[in-house]
């Protein structure tokens, strides 16, 4: 089992997301104006669950359990209730800039590109905007950081309650298991990923069971809530139909509803239909093209082939669901800055366009958005484009993953034969 190295890159990029947090962030206008903030939401459950009001049961809610302990632990933080839950998810940010530096050492990068994500992630509250202080789902992405070095460094307990403990703050994370059995089956083998499987859905079912008897209606609408939600606005498939009122002059109705603003009538619901199919091939592919791939690798191109699954699930997921909201450009961290292959650096950068470009629209020009000036509607395309784009950068390609294997150690004049390649992986140990 490899051991944890190198501690102090992390540790000091983990600090420099702290003092940009507290320092230049703070007083910068993107995040003093114009501001659209979830933290009253959160804070209703806090209060209801601090008066003896038991969520799901006494108070609806759209988020699992681990989301309302989160909201119920900011109300011991510093400050008020807002002051602490943005200090809670300064420590959260901080913990995954530490552990996306880690896992890119882990996966064997260079300094350089270990400098360049812990850059990007210090950044991301500079790249993004506001809203990674007023949502929870930096939290999410410090678990999936997290995940990921585990992952690659082989403790797979710790991975698999990571897993759990993701799933329970953020449905989302439960599409990440099989590429991370996959993984520690090529590792160890399929009885071992398929008990850390078990040991996942046992963590995950023992917070729920007692929700389930205790309010199994309320449970029950925290899913039916997601599943009944209508297209949402800054979907890819509504930045389709927008563009096309753009340019055709398409008639779109933009509707509010489920807390957010979102497009009514069968058109964009068939859109969405389409590309939720498309996403749910393409996830079965990144997970056969994963599992086929990975025999033929030794370490270190393999953890590159599974960060680029894992990756690439996460953006089909973005690209494919009928909502988009702002906040879920921070599932794509880390996952997208460690994707390796011919194009890992260009999705490092795509990546950071993504975030620039939704900044740009949001919050600023939200509501210019939903009144469908041309501006906002391009900006939004621009984005979703990056993404789409941003699926290919990260694609698994087992065959670029072998010949950089092959090549890397090969000196001049030696043959590029099937032999020798087949040592140079050996020699990646």
């Amino acid at each position: 089992m490899r051991r944890l190295a190198g501690l102090g890159l992390p540790a000091a990029m983990a600090v420099l997301a702290l003092v940009l947090w507290v320092g230049p962030y703070r007083h910068m206008e993107l995040w003093t104006g114009d501001v659209i903030t979830d933290i009253p939401v959160y804070q209703q459950s806090s209060d209801a669950t601090a008066s003896g009001q038991l969520p799901y049961r006494d108070v609806a809610l759209e988020y699992p359990p681990g989301a309302a302990a989160l909201f119920w632990v900011a109300r011991f933080m510093p400050g008020g209730y807002a002051q602490g839950f943005m200090a809670l998810m300064a420590i959260a940010w901080a913990l995954a800039t530490a552990g996306a530096v880690l896992a890119a050492a882990a996966v064997g990068y260079r300094r350089w590109r270990q400098i360049a994500v812990g850059l990007v992630m210090a950044a991301t509250p500079l790249l993004l905007g506001s809203l990674v202080a007023t949502r929870f789902d930096a939290v999410v992405t410090a678990l999936m950081a997290w995940v990921i070095v585990a992952a690659v460094t082989e403790r797979w307990r710790a991975m698999w309650l990571l897993v759990a403990a993701a799933i329970l703050v953020k449905l989302m994370p439960v599409l990440l298991i099989p590429v991370l059995a996959i993984w520690q089956a090529h590792r160890t083998n399929g009885r071992d990923a398929m008990r850390g499987v078990a040991t996942a859905g046992g963590v995950v079912a023992a917070v729920l069971f007692p929700i389930a008897i205790a309010a199994p209606s309320g449970l029950w609408d925290m899913f039916a809530y997601h599943l009944k939600r209508p297209v949402q606005i800054e979907s890819l498939a509504s930045s389709y139909m927008l563009v096309l009122h753009n340019l055709a002059d398409i008639p779109v109705a933009v509707g509010s509803s489920y807390g957010s603003q979102g497009l009514a009538g069968g058109g964009p619901a068939t859109i969405a239909a389409i590309t939720t199919g498309v996403g749910v091939i393409a996830l079965v592919t990144v997970a056969v093209t994963l599992w086929r791939g990975l025999p033929a690798l030794r370490k270190g191109p393999d953890a590159r082939l599974m960060t680029s699954a894992l990756a690439t699930t996460v953006v089909v997921l973005l690209v494919s669901a009928k909502v988009l909201s702002p906040q879920f450009m921070l599932w794509v961290l880390p996952a997208a800055l460690l994707a390796g292959g011919p194009y890992g650096v260009a999705a490092l950068g795509t990546t950071v366009l993504a975030l620039l470009a939704t900044q740009a629209y949001f919050p600023r020009s939200y509501w210019d958005l939903v009144a469908l000036h041309d501006g906002p509607v391009w900006l939004l395309a621009a984005r979703n484009a990056a993404l789409l784009a941003l699926v290919a950068m990260c694609w698994p390609r087992p065959r670029a993953h072998r010949h950089r294997a092959a090549t890397m150690l090969r000196g001049p004049g030696d043959p590029a034969s099937a032999d020798h390649a087949t040592r140079a992986r050996f020699l990646m140990d």
